[in-house]
């Protein structure tokens, strides 16, 4: 009788078992693995499609599924600086140039420099302000994925003819663009318009002077403050300079409150970003404009300020190499060209996406080729707000220019330490 209950009890197991799973006694199959990216939103409808493209291609490709989430940019900040620093968030970080530093001192960052030995990724295929943009403290934390330079000089060939400047010969150096804002000064409109705002696009615009005089805002460790050095003082006297051929309320304006100024053709001059060249076509799109070279000081090099994304990925991301996979993929020529919203980090993408979409590509290029980046330290938002607000006291008349910076020096060396 026992031999017949334990019989019974195997035929009741396996029957049971086999009904459970559907009939079939095949082992499951593994899902395939899934990778999430955190990214900005886009408005370009284009590049949306692109994006969409190249993560179905590259699905196809590697067998796996890659989650995209999409966010503005305040929202990408904080949201997915929370998720890291709880040990969450997406497997691919797109960060903010100005990010790299935090998170990497932070160890929310994987260092890539293993992964690139192994790779075709090679720093000469990037803009030189783009690789130095993901490097902190010797070992590289993003690979650059699209760029933007401040700045540009954009002018407005008609206002010049009505002055009786040149309109193929724009300015070159300082002294030459205080001089043609002079004459363009005048019954109601201004040569340009300068801005101080609340965020650090004026640091953009000083740091780029300074790096043109020849000078840098931290030094190469990131432990001390040069701002109180000639050349930031001559780049920030300079921006100083400007305000007398600006409408009145420079501390008042943000950057896109005057450029708002130069589409209205209130202002003859203006320095913005490649990017600026949209908005142009949209406001004022009979506009007969010309871009040039960021102006230089006597003796100096036109060198702008870097702005654009690096793709990290997550320390706790369980996907690492296929992460990579992903970044090799994402900012290779054929692909970045196709779905960045700036202009891609890939030098020959770049040339290829500044013919299609720009005016002047050879210009916005060789200044490209031309811009550094903003000083990687950690906190480098309290360090950009010491920047501002020196700006804001010397456009106020409240200090000088040497005053300001010496001070600003100051409060960034307790920053640094």
């Amino acid at each position: 009788m026992k031999n017949k209950v334990t019989i019974f009890i195997f035929i009741f197991c396996f029957t049971a078992g086999f009904v459970l799973a559907g009939g079939q006694s095949e082992e499951k199959v593994e899902e395939p693995p899934e990778i999430t990216f955190w990214t900005l939103q886009q408005a370009d409808i284009d590049i949306q499609s692109a994006q969409e493209k190249a993560v179905i291609d590259f699905e196809e490709q590697f067998n796996c599924n890659v989650e995209v989430t999409a966010f503005p940019y305040v929202e990408l900040r904080d949201k997915m600086l929370t998720a890291v620093a709880g040990g969450q968030g997406p497997d691919l970080l797109l960060l903010d140039q100005i990010w790299v530093a935090q998170y990497a001192a932070a160890g929310f960052v994987e260092p890539l420099d293993d992964f690139v030995k192994t790779t075709n990724i090679k720093a000469e295929d990037y803009f030189p302000g783009g690789w130095g943009a993901g490097i902190y403290q010797n070992k590289m934390y993003g690979v650059p994925f699209d760029v933007g330079v401040w700045a540009l000089l954009y002018y407005n060939k008609d206002m010049f003819r009505e002055a009786g400047l040149d309109p193929e010969k724009p300015p070159v150096v300082w002294e030459e663009f205080l001089e043609y804002g002079e004459k363009l000064t005048g019954n109601g409109k201004y040569g340009t318009a300068i801005w101080v705002g609340k965020g650090d696009a004026v640091n953009c615009m000083t740091d780029a002077f300074t790096f043109s005089a020849g000078g840098r805002i931290v030094d190469d460790m990131g432990t001390k403050a040069l701002l109180d050095k000639p050349e930031a003082i001559e780049g920030l006297g300079f921006w100083k300079a400007c305000d007398s051929i600006s409408p009145p309320g420079s501390v008042g304006r943000s950057e896109e409150d005057s450029f708002k100024l130069f589409t209205a053709g209130q202002v003859a001059m203006f320095f913005y970003g490649e990017w600026g060249q949209d908005t142009i076509q949209t406001r004022a799109p009979d506009m007969n404009y010309g871009v040039a070279l960021l102006p230089k000081p006597e003796g100096g090099v036109s060198v702008g300020c870097f702005g654009g994304f690096n793709i990290g990925i997550n320390k706790n991301s369980k996907y690492k190499e296929l992460a990579w996979e992903f970044i090799k993929y994402s900012t290779k020529r054929e692909v970045n060209e196709k779905i960045t919203m700036l202009t891609p980090a890939n030098k020959e993408a770049a040339k290829s996406y500044l013919q299609q979409k720009r005016k002047y590509p050879d210009i916005i290029y060789e200044q490209l080729t031309k811009a550094l980046f903003r000083p990687m330290v950690p906190n480098y938002p309290e360090l950009a707000e010491v920047q501002r607000q020196a700006t804001q006291k010397v456009l106020l008349n409240q200090v000088s220019v040497e005053e300001a910076l010496t001070e600003a020096t100051q409060a960034i060396n307790e920053l640094l330490k």
